[in-house]
């Protein structure tokens, strides 16, 4: 499709030369749909948008950018009564849903959704929003959902254009900044089972109040109530690979326990091993079911999922205002500023710092019963026993956390040269403070003083610290049975865990973008631009924090610490040949981009180069070669460090009498580096693009990619560190490693350092296909749209692990891909009634790769087929189509197709079954 066509549908203004074939190619069910179905419902508005496609900086005339962009539009984000900007990208066969509501219900990033392209990492996809970036933006919770306009997506490298973290690509969120008018929005969703229930209500607002000053405001409220308990599910609840006694392999397996603990405490080793307390505090045989290790199938253990969610609730609220002047004709002025909160509090877990751990109580502890020690003695327990327990009816956490984000830009568009020339400036400011708490935590000093309980002189109970200190806020703590804690004891050893971390950001920049002279009678095109990005974090934790007191999980402060940015960049796109056969249009594309780190001791440069051959009417060639980055982050360089004390075999020193080397006792020393590199990677992106004059409405793309990383930041356990120099003579770890004069390893750097290696490959592939059906006899439009993503290759290698990703689907480890997946979707519109149905497949996978759980069993998922349906029906409020009312039901996994069995937190298998969704929507 060429720029002219889509101008003919009113698309786009004169920067419809922004657009990359690839974005043209996905437009045509989305924006392109919207125009389509406008102009069947009789829209006579004269009303154009600047679609801005993230491709490029470049804006040209002709000029079709050589990296493949996908477009989604505003149609397609409603799709299945979608409620968040992740779940809608999800669906796109590109992405994995790496951190999700169901993937993140028992951790403190719970809630979180970032973008995840090729399954790299979400560090690796640069997420935009207006082409500019936000504090926030590696959550996609809070960006206001209800005022997207369309999302391009970059599957490929794009840090010659953006900068770092667009190593596998670029997600640019484009909000309706010109909004003009009124939309009020709400619907309602549950699941077939009757939970997971949602609510989400939008509203927006846009005026001119004179013929140059324009206002908006826009809102979305959201309230999501997941999914409590995790066993509503079964099959991908209480899950986890087990022997199978036939075969001696490893198997996904329902109905998984603990085999060592259990809620009225479980006593550990011994005469009395395998005995467990009942709640009046007497004993009983624990009762066992098929065991391995610590783990068994059945029996009355206990296992997480009986009271963590299977699906994080999330509460959400977005608020966005802009406001623009147009000064003249050729100059605008703009403001705008976003506030997000994103909230949740729910039950997490027992505290696992004390339910994992064994202590030791006296045979005389006076909660003892007389009959219970004395069954103890009968049995040979003279002294002490060991006794292990979940405190679910103690020390039963809450996960209590809100991310609140703000963030306020300014910022000026300009032109001049009759249009030719084309500038724009911006700044912003953005603040996201975390604020989490889990609540109920033990303490672990407190803890251990509150179970040695003794009698005191007059016969009381109390803790044995008492009769030395009477003044000790001590009180003795019953763990023998479930309920029998004094509430005095359970105040005395908790506190509530909290932390505070807080980012800022600060970022500016200035642009250019022109047509100087033309060759061949197209204009040479080039853009460039400057930009300064500033970037700090600061971390506060609670006092019993600060001095390590908890038994789960404790912090270290951090001051505010941060480092910036200078960089430019500039492109350009020259036609080469022009109007000859076989040569209708040859255009050669190349940027490259230098960024200056304060943390980095050189200089950093990106570069792309890349070519647009339209051969005929009908065939497209594309290609490009990037070199781009990624900086470490903040984190990366400045978390806090830590020590953990273990010991490794120094296989340096291996004899023939000791083959593994001596075992020494060493201090790792972990946390950020200052001193790390940015991760380098080589992308190569060809395709070809079809649009066959003989099939009017049909377009087909391949595009064929490459990407290798290098320098990946990573860390090793002291035992990879040592493996890693002297097997893999990896002098990187080398340099880790601390010995005394003596020759003695003592200490081990286990920082982040650039030690890794990721590589994938594949072929995406896109096809699209719209007609009016007026020719037999029906009105409206029918559009039809599939997207395929083929994984050849996903290799990740630690330094010490290498692991073939691609092929497998299940969780046991992180880049794990399907090789196929695919989505088609079917779109019909008329001025009365529309409707979707959609298609999500994936390929038959398998569960882990097998280097990387030994023993496996040899199985695989089936394939799975998704099936989503939507039904509208609009009823008009005046004379323009715009004016209307929408009533709409989808119905997501139609079918009710069930997940595997060990398919928790799986970023791909449908968790949580059929789903209905029905809302209504006002807009005039």
């Amino acid at each position: 499709m060429t720029c002219e066509i889509v101008s003919r549908w009113r698309l786009l203004s004169r920067s419809c030369s922004a657009i990359a074939l690839g974005a043209a190619i996905a437009m045509s069910s989305s924006a392109f749909a919207q125009a389509a179905a406008a102009e069947a419902q009789g829209d006579e508005a004269e009303t154009t948008k600047d679609i801005v496609i993230t491709g490029s900086r470049i804006s040209t005339a002709g000029f079709d950018a050589p990296t493949p962009t996908t477009v989604i539009g505003v149609a397609e984000l409603r799709q299945a009564g979608r409620t968040d900007i992740q779940a809608s990208l999800a669906d796109l066969p590109q992405f994995r849903m790496t951190q999700s509501a169901t993937s993140t219900n028992t951790v403190t990033s719970s809630g979180q959704s970032p973008a995840d392209l090729r399954g790299l990492g979400s560090s690796r996809t640069l997420v935009l929003i207006n082409g500019r970036r936000y504090v926030s933006s590696g959550d996609l919770q809070t960006v206001p959902y209800s005022l997207v306009r369309q999302i391009d997506v970059v599957t490929g490298g794009a840090s010659a254009a953006w900068g770092s973290d667009a190593v596998a690509g670029v997600v640019n969120i484009v909000l309706d900044d010109d909004f003009t008018g009124v939309s009020l929005g709400a619907q309602t969703g549950v699941s077939s089972r009757g939970d997971a229930e949602k609510y989400l209500f939008n509203a927006a607002f846009g005026t001119k109040i004179t013929d140059r000053w324009h206002v908006m405001i826009g809102g979305d409220y959201l309230k999501d109530k997941g999914i409590i308990p995790a066993t509503s599910r079964p099959r991908i609840a209480a899950t986890a690979l087990f022997v199978n006694p036939a075969d001696g392999k490893l198997y996904p397996t329902q109905d998984v326990r603990q085999a060592d603990r259990s809620l009225g405490g479980l006593i550990i080793g011994g005469p009395a091993a395998g005995l467990t307390f009942n709640d009046n505090s007497s004993l009983r045989p624990f009762v066992f079911g098929r065991r391995s290790g610590s783990t068994m199938v059945g029996g009355e253990g206990y296992n997480a999922d009986f009271i963590r969610s299977l699906s994080a609730p999330i509460e959400r609220g977005s608020v966005f205002v802009r406001t623009s002047y147009e000064v003249t004709d050729n100059f605008k002025l703009w403001a705008e500023g976003a506030y997000n909160k994103v909230s949740d509090k729910r039950v997490f877990f027992p505290d696992l710092g004390i339910s994992q751990t064994q202590f030791s109580y006296s045979i005389d502890n006076p909660f003892l019963p007389a009959a219970t020690r004395a069954q103890l003695v009968g049995l040979g327990v003279t002294s002490t026993f060991n006794m292990t327990r979940v405190v679910s009816d103690i020390a039963l956490a809450d996960y209590d956390y809100s991310r609140v984000t703000k963030q306020a830009s300014v910022g000026f568009d300009g032109s001049f040269g009759n249009g030719k020339w084309r500038y724009n400036g911006f700044y912003s400011h953005g603040t996201l403070k975390q604020d989490q708490t889990l609540t109920n935590l033990i303490k672990t000093a407190e803890f251990r003083n509150a179970i040695d309980a003794v009698r005191n002189p007059a016969g009381q109970i109390v803790c044995r610290i008492a009769l030395t200190d009477p003044t000790t806020p001590c009180r003795p703590l019953n763990l023998f049975g479930q309920g029998n804690a004094d509430p005095a004891a359970v105040a005395y050893i908790q506190a509530d865990w909290n932390v505070v971390n807080t980012s800022y950001l600060d970022n500016a920049g200035l642009n250019i973008s022109g047509e100087p002279f033309t060759l061949w009678d197209k204009p040479v095109s080039v853009a460039a631009g400057i930009e300064y990005r500033e970037q700090a974090y600061q971390t506060v934790f609670d006092p019993v924090s600060v001095r390590n007191g908890f038994a789960t999980i404790n912090g270290i402060p951090r001051p505010k610490i941060g480092n910036n940015v200078k960089e430019a960049f500039a492109e350009i796109a020259i036609p080469v040949l022009a109007n000859l056969p076989f040569a209708q249009d040859l255009t050669f594309n190349g940027a490259a981009r230098v960024s200056d780190y304060s943390t980095a001791s050189k200089k950093i440069w990106s570069w792309k180069l890349g070519g647009v051959w339209q051969v005929i009417d009908d065939l497209k060639l594309r290609v490009s070669r990037s070199r781009d980055i990624r900086a470490p982050s903040l984190t990366d360089l400045f978390s806090a460090p830590g020590t953990l004390f273990t010991s490794v075999q120094d296989i340096s020193q291996a004899s023939p009498a000791n083959p593994a080397g001596p075992t020494v006792n060493i201090v790792v020393r972990n946390g950020g580096n200052p001193n790390l590199a940015p991760e380098t990677a080589d992308t190569w992106v060809a395709g070809v693009v079809l649009t066959p004059t003989f099939i009017p409405g049909l377009q087909v793309s391949a595009d064929y990619y490459d990407i290798s990383i290098d320098g990946a930041i990573t860390s090793l356990t002291g035992q990879q560190t040592v493996n890693s120099c002297y097997v893999q003579l990896n002098q990187g770890a080398c340099s880790q490693i601390i010995r005394n004069s003596a020759g003695t390893i003592t200490d081990i750097n286990g920082t982040l350092i650039n030690l890794a290696s990721y590589k994938t490959k594949g072929v995406d592939f896109e096809a699209s296909y719209r007609t009016r059906l007026d020719s037999i006899g029906l009105p409206g439009q029918l559009n039809i749209r599939a997207l395929v993503n083929y994984v050849d290759s996903l290799v990740v290698d630690s330094g010490i692990l290498v692991v073939q990703g691609a092929g497998y689907a299940g969780t046991s480890a992180a880049y794990l891909t399907p090789k196929w997946r695919a989505n088609a979707s079917f779109t019909y519109e008329s001025s009365s009634v529309g409707g979707d149905l959609r298609l999500r497949w994936l390929d038959e996978s398998g569960f882990a790769p097998s280097n990387l759980v030994a023993n496996l069993g040899n199985f695989s998922y089936k394939a799975a087929t998704y099936v989503d349906l939507t039904l509208r029906t609009y009823v008009s409020l005046g004379e323009s189509s715009r004016d209307r009312l929408t009533f709409y039901t989808s119905v997501s996994n139609l079918f009710d197709k069930k997940p595997p069995i060990g398919a928790v937190s799986s970023p791909y298998y449908d968790l949580i079954g059929r789903y209905f969704t029905f809302g209504v929507r006002a807009d005039f």
